[in-house]
């Protein structure tokens, strides 16, 4: 539905075409813990201490007043049977037996679909609220692990048969493949050689087929979280609620996924820190529609979109907005004129048309991309004095 032929994924696909697909969705930081924070209690990661996975899992307490009004506490609190399944990464004080979750289910692959349908198929007399939190295609972060051949949860199993495949056969290279003109050398510092998936060696080292390979491997893993999300749908429409059900679908962060000659996430650019995100809500949203214009802040404006259907006060120190005008395609006058996200390295401002980024490194660590003209994040234009009155307003 977005315009990759190299998959198969009928039930995103059918998901988009029964609901509105928004396309410039951001995550507010593109890594697992600092995402999924900021979806569970509405705030910047950075405001919580959650700058990265390491930070994010070591809060020892959340403000008080976040706390009592995370997701699950709050959606507990108005009346709702919930039910978490799967991954978590978050602190402690947002673990799901901890907060607001009457069921939590760990596993976060194949058993996930049969316990989210046990739980929507239970006789209740009040309504239900269900996160299914699967890992892939997260992991592609094993790809690198596969290419040295060591297997970890049976990705190198997908390695050998996309290595067995003629080059053909395998996806192509994306568009912006190449190494963005000036682009700051603080990205570059920040590709790892030491993590699982060492994004700076590949970048060194990996030649077309091996990110090709890699491509193949990822959309394999999509394609089998597209059956997963599948299994639940349909037993949601046996249990007879499909009608009367609200469905979000949302990632926490990209991948890279070659672009740039990069892998995993935590970059600025679209692929890492641009989100898919899907609404569906039979007889209120209408469907087959994509909303390219609004700028949506998943971390943000999750929570306040959840508080609208489920007719919960939105808290006044949210500072994200509900979904649902949006959703509905009413006309909303006062929408934002852009999206922020951060990381323990940059900043990036999103506007209608730029992109700005500034990494906590030394001078020369400015990025401005038009992203009218130029997608791909190819040309940086802090030196273009074309642009400079943009520059200084975005900085």
């Amino acid at each position: 539905c977005a315009g990759n032929t190299q998959l198969q994924t009928p039930v995103m696909d059918q998901l988009a075409h029964d609901g509105i697909r928004f396309e410039n969705a951001y995550c507010t930081n593109p890594v697992c813990v600092a995402s999924r924070t900021s979806m569970a209690t509405g705030i910047m990661p950075g405001r919580l201490g959650a700058n990265d996975n390491g930070p994010g899992m070591e809060i020892e307490a959340l403000p008080r007043e976040v706390d009592r009004c995370s997701l699950g506490k709050m959606v507990k609190a108005a009346g709702y049977d919930t039910f978490y399944g799967g991954k978590v990464h978050m602190c402690q004080a947002l673990h799901p037996e901890v907060a607001g979750y009457d069921a939590y289910f760990s596993d976060e692959r194949e058993a996930l679909p049969a316990a989210c349908v046990d739980f929507i198929r239970k006789k209740r007399d009040r309504p239900f609220f269900a996160v299914a939190s699967f890992i892939n295609p997260h992991d592609i972060c094993f790809a690198h692990r596969a290419h040295n051949g060591i297997d970890t949860h049976g990705v190198l199993e997908l390695y050998r048969e996309a290595a067995a495949l003629p080059l053909d056969q395998l996806p192509p290279l994306p568009d912006n493949y190449a190494i963005p003109l000036g682009e700051p050398s603080a990205v570059d510092a920040h590709t790892s050689t030491t993590a699982i998936t060492p994004s700076g060696t590949m970048r060194r080292e990996y030649d077309e087929r091996d990110w090709r390979i890699n491509r193949w491997i990822y959309h394999r893993l999509t394609e089998q979280v597209d059956r997963h999300i599948g299994l639940i749908l349909d037993g949601l429409e046996e249990a007879g609620l499909e009608k009367d059900t609200l469905i979000l679908f949302v990632s926490d962060h990209g991948n890279m996924d070659a672009s740039h000659r990069l892998a995993s996430k935590g970059f600025y650019y679209d692929e890492s820190v641009r989100v898919p995100f899907i609404m569906k809500y039979e007889g209120e949203i209408s469907g087959g529609r994509t909303d390219r214009r609004h700028l949506i802040s998943t971390g943000l404006d999750i929570l306040p979109t959840i508080c609208d259907y489920a007719g919960i006060e939105k808290p006044t120190h949210l500072l994200g907005d509900s979904l649902r005008r949006l959703a509905n395609g009413e006309k909303v006058d006062q929408w934002r004129s852009y999206v922020v996200s951060e990381n323990r390295w940059f900043r990036m401002v999103r506007s209608a048309r730029f992109k700005y980024s500034v990494a906590r490194a030394a001078d020369g660590q400015e990025c401005l991309v038009d992203m009218e003209n130029d997608c791909g994040e190819m040309h940086n234009m802090v030196q273009d004095p074309q642009f400079h009155n943009e520059l200084v307003e975005h900085r």
